[in-house]
């Protein structure tokens, strides 16, 4: 099949630019032609010989206009190409098929208007056009186009706002690369990292991943760190992630005694070498229809703390390395879970319970779901 990847950049940074690089190559390495219209391509992947890139305006002042640009922008690109099928891996105009990686936008707007405590805050989410863009995509994808999810939880919240018009929403969960993510990296970097960081062998590291740190829950960690027992004064906190409300956060750890153990990172160029120097990662998300750094971490053994607004936690099922947070908003309860975790005689059972659950979720499943898909649309459109 000739088929025809969008979105507003492809590289490794990011959740979908992660699952879309996979895709891309595993596609690819069976034999279809992959064209890729992306906003920005990582230099890396330039030379390569995966795909085929064709470039999209993606800049301009204002989220709002970036992302009108961008819709009009990949529908005229795509237009004056003939491809048997067409996948928006983002709000870039649907056509074939659309994954709606991000979930279910409507449910992510109504939880930011319950939390809108002013009439400001709430006239600048009505009037936002990032938000009008997003909500009037959603309901148009689901109109239009074969519409794919990565989670059985952004399938029903799509199912609670939309009704019947999400009743064809497809589920295909995200996979991991298990190469790459492996617990090898714990033996050969370990060391490294943790000097690059500043950090002792011994001393106990806790990471958190994130770009939207109050979305993913990153005032609900700092919470819990000041109640640790007994390893409250060795535990060292690494938070990677930008965000333009960062400094409310730093504030937050300040006022709990708690900002020298708290290391900020805006990224990291090699996750996978990162995971290696941490002995837990903590992520209490309040919206999250798959992290993908959940499988990632346990792919390289580390064992997660997460909620079950984080659709991976189903997807991935039972395992004593992966634990679900009864209360999220109790720091209390994640403290004791941390301080569970963190038991010298449980983590060699944890790591290999880690790596064991991941394998069951490689990149081959997922292409082979993906590659069926596509099939089926491209064939369909040919009728």
């Amino acid at each position: 099949m000739k088929i025809a990847f969008v979105h507003k950049r492809f590289g490794l940074d990011g959740g979908t630019e992660r699952m879309l690089e996979q895709l891309v190559r595993g596609l690819r390495d069976r034999g279809h032609e992959i064209h890729v219209h992306a906003g920005s391509v990582d230099p890396r992947f330039r030379r390569d010989r995966w795909a085929t890139f064709h470039g999209l305006r993606a800049g301009g002042p204002g989220a709002g206009f970036r992302a009108l640009l961008l819709l009009v922008g990949s529908w005229l690109g795509v237009r004056r190409s003939r491809y048997d099928v067409v996948v928006h891996m983002g709000r870039t105009g649907p056509r074939d098929v659309y994954r709606a990686g991000g979930g279910c936008h409507r449910t992510w707007y109504d939880r930011l208007r319950a939390r809108a405590v002013t009439g400001r805050a709430r006239l600048r989410l009505a009037l936002s056009l990032r938000h009008r863009i997003a909500l009037w995509h959603e309901r148009r994808a689901l109109g239009t186009a074969t519409v794919v999810v990565p989670s059985a939880r952004a399938r029903d919240d799509l199912l609670a706002s939309y009704g019947a018009l999400a009743q064809g929403v497809l589920v295909i969960p995200n996979s991991v690369d298990l190469d790459r993510f492996h617990p090898r990296w714990r033996r050969l970097v370990f060391g490294e990292q943790r000097e690059q960081l500043g950090l002792g062998p011994e001393e106990v590291l806790v990471l958190f991943v994130g770009s939207d740190l109050w979305r993913k829950g990153l005032d609900r960690v700092l919470a819990a760190v000041p109640l640790l027992t007994p390893h409250a004064e060795e535990v060292r906190l690494l938070v990677v992630g930008d965000d333009v409300r960062r400094s409310a956060f730093e504030e937050q750890a300040r006022s709990l005694g708690i900002r020298g153990r708290v290391t900020f990172l805006p990224g990291h160029p090699a996750l996978e070498k990162l995971y290696a120097a941490v002995d837990l990662v903590v992520l209490p998300t309040r919206h999250d229809p798959f992290a993908n750094v959940t499988l990632e971490a346990l792919a390289t053994g580390v064992p997660v703390i997460t909620t079950a607004t984080n659709g991976a936690a189903a997807e991935i099922g039972d395992t004593p390395a992966l634990a679900v947070l009864d209360d999220p908003d109790d720091p209390q309860e994640l403290a004791a879970r941390i301080a569970a975790f963190l038991d010298p005689e449980r983590v060699p059972i944890l790591r290999d319970a880690a790596r064991a659950a991941a394998e069951r979720h490689g990149e081959a499943v997922a292409v082979d779901r993906w590659e069926a898909l596509l099939q089926r649309v491209a064939e369909a459109r040919v009728d």
